[in-house]
């Protein structure tokens, strides 16, 4: 885990970072003209001067609030800062934890042997991503890809950009129960229901119109049945034969699956073909700069080696993992079920 944060880190290139301020507001058109006698502003106070909460007579300032900012993800900096409230609510739970940790204190949890080994971990961890923080901006250079690079990699990995047979199927599941209490009906009641639907077909009625009527897969059902652009690889092996082989535009016979019955029609396939770079740059830009992190991870860290003593001991006995501490939820606000997304 911390390797991948680390190496996290790199890639995003972290350096230290402070809560956007405030915009300053344009100056006006009109020229302002100020007396003399004007009184000086007082100094912005400094970031540990200003106090966000207290809690058992500790204060949790501006500084502490930047200090804990620093250490979460883009994403979550990004909620903090654009949600309205968002701070506010970070700082709450800042202080709900100096809650939880001054209560610990009087306890002398804090003397137990196990929380002195954590806090040194912790410890190194924290000093790790100051460390990576210092060298940001140089190992940020090194992590740039360039075209030239990014169509290298295409080149040299034709494997990785070869898109299989595709197939574009529509279908309706009737469900088999597989036992007692179980969804479904049963294997001849299934038969009847796909002999109706056949009679229907041969009716004139659209097959997506019966898909929507009459299937038992959810993921498909509204859509008329359709699954557009899929690898039949990817399907139990009886419906993707059916996908493969099916004449196009026909509905082909029942094809039993563990699921059930399905009737099949394939409207339409593409060939299995070599993806050209036009169309594989993007993906081949994110394999290539994931391919440059672990090259620069390993190279920092063989650099590291020769100057620092490094080893790794044999794999110890495994131990049976410790209980992870039940920590409650945080109270939610409750549904009222008008109109909220599902």
């Amino acid at each position: 885990m911390l390797r991948a944060s680390l190496i996290s880190l790199i890639a995003l290139g972290v350096v230290a970072q402070e809560p956007a301020k405030a915009p300053v507001p344009a100056p006006s058109a009109t020229p302002v003209t100020v007396q003399a006698t004007a009184p000086v502003a007082a100094p912005a106070p400094k970031p540990e001067e200003v106090v966000l909460a207290r809690v058992g007579g500790e204060p949790i300032t501006e500084a502490d609030f930047q200090a804990a900012f620093r250490l979460l993800g883009q994403q979550e900096q990004m909620q903090i800062l654009m949600v309205q409230g968002g701070k506010d609510e970070f700082v709450k739970r800042m202080a709900e934890s100096k809650l939880l940790s001054v209560k610990a204190k009087r306890l002398d949890l804090d003397k137990t042997p196990n929380y002195l080994r954590a806090v040194d971990r912790t410890k190194d961890d924290l000093l790790a991503r100051e460390f990576l923080a210092k060298e940001g901006e140089a190992l940020q250079k090194k992590l740039v890809v360039n075209e030239a690079e990014v169509k290298a990699f295409y080149d040299k990995h034709p494997e990785r950009f070869k898109q299989p047979e595709l197939a574009s199927v529509r279908h309706i599941l009737v469900s088999v129960k597989k036992g007692e209490g179980q969804p479904g009906v049963t294997d001849a009641e299934a038969k009847a229901r796909i002999a109706k639907i056949q009679g229907e077909l041969k009716k004139g009625v659209k097959f997506e119109a019966l898909a929507k009527k009459y299937s038992d897969d959810p993921g498909s059902k509204e859509n008329g049945g359709l699954y557009a652009d899929a690898d039949p690889s990817g399907w139990v092996p009886e419906f993707g034969a059916a996908a493969r082989t099916q004449p196009v535009g026909k509905v082909g016979a029942p094809v039993k699956t563990m699921y059930g019955y399905h009737l099949v029609k394939v409207e339409g396939r593409k060939p299995a073909r070599q993806v050209p770079f036009a169309e594989a740059k993007e993906p081949a830009e994110k394999m290539a700069q994931q391919e440059r992190q672990a090259s620069v991870w390993t190279a920092l860290m063989d650099d590291l080696r020769k100057e620092i003593p490094f080893e790794l001991a044999k794999p110890a006995p495994a131990l049976k993992a410790p209980e992870p501490i039940q920590t409650p939820e945080p109270a939610k606000t409750p549904d009222t079920g008008k109109g909220g997304a599902q």
